[in-house]
């Protein structure tokens, strides 16, 4: 693995250095983002780097770049950077936050998090606290982030993002989060009751709730099985 990784760098490296003058690399670049061709936009972004390594437009987009591809390890090293010059910058720092949740760092993820919601006092960001406590099984400290949700939520229009697949995302009103994680809440503790009417409550907030459909579903297929 490690040639093929060190093969892949030299042909890069040869590829840029010994361009054809005619091939317009900032053209490249924009009409890889156009066509959503990520990976060809990061190999025109390194090699007008190359050429001047002082294009800070180009070399603050790679952050983004490399999370569209998944490269979560390059994504952080670039974010870094980026973060020196633009160290409030809220995309730069939810692209960090990303990296610690797909590296598995769940107690500098909850601290980053933390962070952002005292800087920022957006709720979505106290949401993502309560989920990460769930995961730790610190039911105590979510249900208290939860508690603080429901106050604040009232005239919130903030929303978050659930995964429905390994590519697919979509964006839920916070109110229904919140539903749905205490109905989550609820169903962990058997309190089945508590935990359809958060459910109804979640999906009359947002009908389109994919992930709230399916819990709901989970909960009603289990119920009718121990009445049998």
């Amino acid at each position: 693995m490690n040639r093929l990784l060190i093969g892949f760098a030299v042909i890069f490296t040869i590829s840029c250095s010994n361009n054809n003058s005619n091939v317009n690399y900032e053209q490249l670049y924009k009409h890889s983002l156009e066509v959503k061709d990520y990976h060809t936009a990061i190999f025109a972004v390194q090699c007008l780097l190359q050429k001047d390594s002082t294009q800070t437009q180009y070399l603050d987009s790679l952050p983004e770049l490399y999370a569209a591809v998944s490269n979560y390890g390059a994504t952080e090293y670039y974010t870094d950077i980026a973060l020196k010059t633009h160290p409030t910058e809220e995309k730069l720092l939810q692209i960090k936050a990303l990296c610690l949740q797909e590296s598995g760092k769940g107690k500098e993820l909850l601290d980053f998090y933390n962070k952002l919601y005292a800087s920022t006092g957006k709720i979505s960001y106290l949401y993502q606290i309560a989920t990460i406590q769930l995961t730790a099984g610190d039911m105590g400290g979510a249900e208290s982030s939860i508690a603080t949700l429901e106050e604040k939520m009232a005239t919130s229009r903030d929303s978050v993002d659930f995964m429905i697949s390994e590519t697919e995302k979509q964006k839920v009103p916070i109110r229904a989060a919140v539903y749905n994680v205490k109905a989550y809440l609820a169903a962990q503790n058997n309190n089945l009751l508590g935990a359809k009417k958060n459910f109804e409550l979640a999906l009359k907030e947002y009908p389109d709730f994919i992930t709230a459909q399916q819990n709901y579903m989970r909960l009603m297929q289990g119920a009718k099985q121990q009445q049998r």
